[in-house]
């Protein structure tokens, strides 16, 4: 385990040994990976392998660049600057890593993203571990094993929706971030889940019957929060919350 990824955690992962899995920090509470949190799991591990690919050819075959579009503008949302300390709630393979702006200078970053997918997560570190100053830990959103006010930029891209608990997982993002930092929160929307995942042979048997109501997830993000935002994207499709600590 690097250097700089243990100054952020709490001191009691570092009063005994961590787990790691292919050099990856295991750091999972067992409170938090039954229920959706492991079914979701389960199915982003046997994706991980194909999941970068299957958008690159069929999402672009169906959408065309369209993807690319909505990534860069959820990407361009945020306050990047150089030297920054970034945290990646459910990083996955690392696809939105490519649309940081290129005004910024990406290896002076310091990025930490965690997954709750051992799998994406190596998928990850096999793409960008050698391209980034990158540390990828495996553990919940619900319970981030970091300290508190440690990150410049705190973000999450797509699983949000079906979280054992999203509002926990949402003050968690708030808990470690520091004060002033603007938080994003982005994933798909009602629509996309009946018209893509519900349809899609691939993903059918995981939502089938699911539903996402973006109402609830924004009233679960404290009053106490500046700068309140929410927009859809990619024809509404996805949406984007934003707010400041």
């Amino acid at each position: 385990m690097d250097s700089s990824l243990e100054t952020k955690l709490k001191p009691q992962y570092l009063q005994q040994p961590i787990k790691e899995a292919g050099g990856i920090p295991v750091l999972l509470n067992e409170n938090f990976i039954s229920g959706d949190n492991g079914k979701y799991r389960k199915m982003y591990d046997w994706m991980s392998h194909g999941y970068d690919l299957a958008e690159t050819v069929i999402g672009k075959l169906k959408y065309g660049n369209s993807i690319n579009t909505m990534r860069a503008a959820i990407m361009s949302k945020l306050e990047w600057k150089d030297g920054s300390s970034v945290l990646y709630v459910s990083i996955g393979t690392g696809k939105n890593l490519q649309f940081i702006p290129a005004s910024t200078d990406k290896k002076s970053l310091d990025i930490t993203g965690i997954d709750l997918s051992m799998g994406m997560l190596k998928k990850c570190r096999r793409k960008y571990g050698d391209q980034l100053n990158l540390s990828l830990v495996n553990c919940c959103a619900e319970d981030l094993p970091f300290r508190d006010n440690q990150f410049d930029i705190v973000f999450h891209v797509g699983g949000i929706n079906f979280f054992n608990d999203k509002q926990r997982a949402i003050q968690e993002m708030l808990r470690v971030a520091k004060k002033r930092t603007k938080i994003l929160i982005s994933d798909e929307t009602d629509f996309f889940i009946k018209d893509q995942f519900q349809e899609s042979s691939l993903s059918k048997k995981y939502f089938k019957g699911r539903t996402f109501d973006l109402k609830e997830l924004e009233s679960m993000i404290p009053n106490e929060v500046s700068e309140k935002t929410t927009e859809l994207l990619w024809g509404d499709r996805s949406y984007c919350i934003t707010f400041r600590k």
